[in-house]
């Protein structure tokens, strides 16, 4: 985990930096999927990180809209509480759309990048972080598609970069259920996670759940809970 800010613990790190988070929930993996020109959707999550008997609870919400150009661009915040402390955090965001095959279930290359902000109780605003991300998904078997992302990221807190990866499988659905798997993680931390996706309206609204190990040494536990609309 990257260094936490006064007693707070404030590692926003691990959910706005380190990961490739706000990717298409439930996975951390993210999509190369662009919404088009004013097309937008509202995510919602919370999330729980337990280690060492400690849980580090992160709420969220996200707008994200279609611009044009091949772009969408999101706004999202988040607070984070952790041993009775608590902070905020803020993050802008997008995608921009490098390249795409023919066809409904072509592959597509896309370019993500982000900023993060955080702030503990009483203590000004300041930078966690950036993110730069390859974004890469094909049809993979029957009714998967594969994602795979590589990117670097910085955290401005600890004065460090890291490498980023992630490598998902996302299933159509069973009816309404979509089920998935990914591995992802950097330089120092690695996890697994499964994910639930239940389509409530068609195309329009989303309830996810997931759960995730650490698999080094601290094995942590990562169980979110979440919901998209889109509009």
């Amino acid at each position: 985990m990257t260094r936490c800010i006064s007693a707070l613990a404030l590692c926003l790190s691990a959910s706005v930096i380190s990961l490739p988070a706000w990717a298409g929930r439930p996975l951390q993996t993210e999509d190369a999927g662009i919404l088009e020109a004013a097309s937008c959707e509202i995510e919602g999550a919370s999330a729980d990180t337990t280690a060492s008997d400690n849980t580090d609870n992160t709420t969220s919400l996200q707008l994200g809209c279609g611009v044009g150009f091949n772009t969408q661009l999101a706004l999202a915040t988040s607070r984070d509480r952790m041993s009775g402390e608590s902070g905020n955090g803020l993050r802008l965001g997008g995608k921009t759309g490098l390249w795409r095959g023919e066809g409904d279930n072509a592959p597509a290359l896309t370019f993500a990048y982000g900023v993060g902000w955080s702030k503990a109780a009483e203590a000004s605003w300041l930078r966690t972080g950036t993110t730069i991300n390859l974004v890469y998904s094909r049809a993979a078997l029957d009714h998967l598609t594969l994602h795979v992302n590589l990117g670097h990221a910085r955290d401005e807190v600890a004065g460090q970069g890291t490498t980023t990866w992630g490598l998902a499988l996302e299933h159509a659905g069973f009816g309404s259920i979509a089920p998935m798997a990914e591995i992802f993680g950097d330089e120092r931390d690695r996890w697994w996670n499964f994910g639930l996706r239940f389509t409530a309206v068609p195309e329009k609204a989303f309830i996810d759940f997931s759960y995730g190990r650490q698999i080094n040494a601290d094995n942590a536990r990562l169980l979110t809970v979440g919901f998209k609309v889109a509009f």
